[in-house]
């Protein structure tokens, strides 16, 4: 952290000219984001003073011919610095120190702040509004801003249980929250006459002798404010993952204070502790700004985007991080993507796109053509168009437009899962018998059981058949598939990444995506660590299925050809396999480019290393390379130093924000859902409408 050296001028005196005259000379170092009370501490220990017993008084002038300036808070020493930064002269600006004893400030000789007068017997009441103002603070000649210097003296903390006169109090904010915790616990109610913001409080008179009726000390008490309460609660609703709710607040408001208060209540001392840890939502949006360009600076090499309506309204934010641009190199480009709606003040939707770990995200306005089309247009800019490489989403119209513009020669294949629930809400008689046979069929090997599949769908419900017919093989199975998917058959990876951030998606959108941010680096890093552990062959999954493989072959006999063509006798039935193509007739070693039983009974009656037949992809030294560079740790936000025209930059919530209320749950049904017939009864046989199964022509007959 930078210093400053700073000239002492001390043990003199001020003329009638305004100059400081007849004084010793000393020197010492402050920091420049140090606080008003650490420059008082780090003078009085260079001149020796007893702050227990003197207070200091710091001045200093600008000009010569003008009045001493005085340092007596935060700010003042801030203006300071400021002043020193632009001339870092040791003679310029030098602070002339003046010594005052305690004594004199107890008898009020001095005029120098603020004093507080509390008449705790006020039996007047004002029930129109839900706020406690703050007592009636009145100018006095008694020195109160002196008690600044000296921390001991004053009362910071608002878990201060006595009240009497001679405290002083750092700032109203602070003696308010005394007050009504004090008069809550004390079972009374006091009005305020007036109010006005002053800097340090010292309390000059306190009247402890209680005048309110029994009814105001049963009934409910004011006191206990929606500020009141948001400040109680507060450190509980850090930790955004936390369940809260405003039944929890009333029982602990119960126990702790002893007092009934409303649903509402408590509902908007939620909403003032939420604002208070993460500023108000619409301030999140002007914090993006600066956010993207610390993140390019901490980052390099990253992309981070954002987009404005012509009115400054956010529309939309991409990241991807340098650390999964560089590790997408050494994956299989298999990009799985997604959207999730988020559930903060304002809407919005957020996207990701993901390989083994997150690659890209962001936040759009909504899921369309238009937000979905530019969002791919970033990751193509980005990670370009790798060979093999292919795209898994739900179907999702927007998405399936927007590959087909963006990358018109990617492959786009569906998520099984989801096309499986398209099944199971469009034919509910069906699904029980057809479940494990549509993920069989989906993750078929060859032709012959895939077809063989296909028959027994078509037996249970001819419908089923003709929709994945119509969704197109070449989308949802591995045997169709244009290039080799894997075993990314879902988007569970999207989808894992959506459940992890259920709670952050709540958030105001600048504390979202640090979550976001945060959540991708612990995976990278334990991802990282994962692989720099393993000294198998391949990575953990790899090397239990090729384990599982090894096993299968044990009984397994083989008739080479040639030297790389082999007949595989498995139970009786021949399997050809070809170690220079690496295929066999199972499949199983093409797709899931692992050695299969068969290629393993091969490999062992030639003393081949099965290493030598498994891709870069499922090695621990290619998995390494992937997690190889670190998410850093942004910088704390005190210390970003953000140009000027960047922290100026207007950026305004969204158009839309969420209404009034508790959110729901659930989704709202899309229109043609809604005009459907209701009561619609079909066969639970066949599943077809039109009869029941007493009439349905396709039961089974008894013979």
């Amino acid at each position: 952290m930078a210093s400053l050296t700073v000239l002492l001028r001390h043990s003199g005196k001020w003329n009638d000219e305004g100059n400081y005259i007849d004084f010793s000379i000393e020197g010492i170092l402050i920091k420049e984001y140090a606080s008003f009370n650490d420059l008082v501490v780090s003078i009085s220990n260079q001149l020796g003073i007893d702050l227990s017993s003197k207070t200091i008084k710091i001045q200093y002038k600008v000009q010569e011919n003008c009045t001493p300036m005085e340092i007596h808070n935060d700010m003042g020493y801030r203006v300071y610095v400021e002043l020193k930064k632009e001339n870092r002269e040791f003679g310029m600006y030098p602070l002339c120190i003046t010594t005052i004893e305690k004594d004199l400030i107890s008898g009020g000789s001095l005029n120098q702040g603020d004093t507080v007068q509390i008449d705790e017997g006020v039996q007047r009441y004002d029930f129109d509004t839900d706020d406690t103002l703050a007592p009636d603070f009145v100018n006095s000649r008694e020195a109160i801003g002196v008690f600044e210097l000296h921390k001991d003296l004053i009362i910071p903390k608002t878990n201060q249980k006595e009240v009497m006169a001679g405290q002083v109090y750092k700032d109203k904010a602070t003696l308010k929250e005394v007050m009504e915790n004090y008069a809550i616990a004390q079972r009374f109610q006091f009005r305020v006459d007036r109010s006005n913001a002053v800097r340090t409080i010292k309390v000059r008179e306190f009247n402890d002798n209680h005048t309110c009726p029994l009814k105001d000390k049963v009934y409910e008490q004011r006191q206990a404010s929606s500020s009141l309460i948001g400040g109680m609660i507060r450190p509980k609703l850090t930790n955004h993952k936390r369940k809260y709710t405003p039944r929890d607040i009333i029982d602990d408001v119960k126990s702790d204070l002893g007092v009934d208060v409303s649903y509402m209540l408590v509902w908007r001392a939620k909403e003032k502790a939420m604002n208070f840890l993460r500023s108000e939502p619409a301030d999140s949006y002007k914090k993006l700004p600066g956010y993207l360009y610390t993140m390019d600076m901490t980052y390099p090499g990253s992309h981070t985007r954002m987009v404005k309506s012509p009115k400054n309204e956010f529309m939309y934010v991409y990241i991807s991080l340098y650390a999964f641009i560089r590790g997408f190199d050494h994956c299989r480009p298999i990009v799985v993507v997604d959207g999730s709606h988020l559930k903060s003040y304002y809407t919005g939707t957020f996207v990701s796109a993901s390989t083994l770990d997150g690659a890209a995200y962001g936040v759009i306005d909504s899921e369309n053509d238009i937000a979905w089309t530019w969002f791919f247009e970033q990751f193509k800019i980005v990670y370009g168009e790798r060979e093999n490489m292919c795209i898994v989403s739900d179907r999702n119209e927007s998405i399936i437009k927007s590959v087909s513009r963006v990358y018109p020669d990617v492959p786009h294949f569906a998520c099984i899962w989801h096309l499986w629930n398209n099944v199971y809400k469009k034919f509910k008689k069906s699904h029980a018998k057809l479940s494990e046979i549509y993920f069989s069929i989906a993750k078929a090997y060859t032709q012959a059981e895939f077809n063989n599949l296909m028959e027994k769908v078509e037996k249970v419900d001819i419908r089923v058949k003709e929709y994945l017919e119509l969704a197109g093989y070449e989308k949802w199975t591995r045997l169709y598939a244009p290039i080799n998917r894997g075993w990314t058959m879902t988007s569970n990876i999207v989808e894992s990444i959506n459940v992890a951030l259920v709670s952050a998606r709540k958030l105001p959108i600048y504390d979202f995506l640090e979550e976001v941010r945060k959540m991708f680096g612990r995976w990278n890093c334990s991802n990282r660590k994962e692989a720099t552990q393993t000294y198998t062959t391949l990575g953990k999954k790899y090397q239990e299925m090729l384990t599982l493989n090894e096993e299968m072959s044990t009984r397994m006999t083989v008739v080479p050809s040639t030297e790389y063509l082999h007949t595989v006798n498995d139970g009786g039935r021949n399997y050809t396999v070809c170690m220079l193509e690496r295929k066999c007739v199972c499949g199983r070693f093409q797709v899931d480019e692992l050695p299969c039983p068969h290629a393993w009974a091969v490999l062992k009656s030639k003393f081949l290393m099965s290493e030598e037949y498994c891709p870069n992809y499922y090695k621990p030294n290619t998995i390494v390379m992937t997690y190889d560079l670190p998410v850093y740790p942004l910088p704390n936000k005190n210390d970003w130093n953000i140009p000027e025209h960047i922290a100026e930059e207007v950026v305004l919530p969204l158009k839309w924000k969420r209404p009034p209320g508790r959110q729901k749950k659930k989704r709202d049904k899309i229109l043609s859902k809604l005009l459907q017939p209701k009561n619609q009864h079909s066969c639970s046989i066949c599943g077809q409408g039109g009869h029941n199964k007493r009439t349905c022509r396709n039961a089974p007959r008894n013979k």
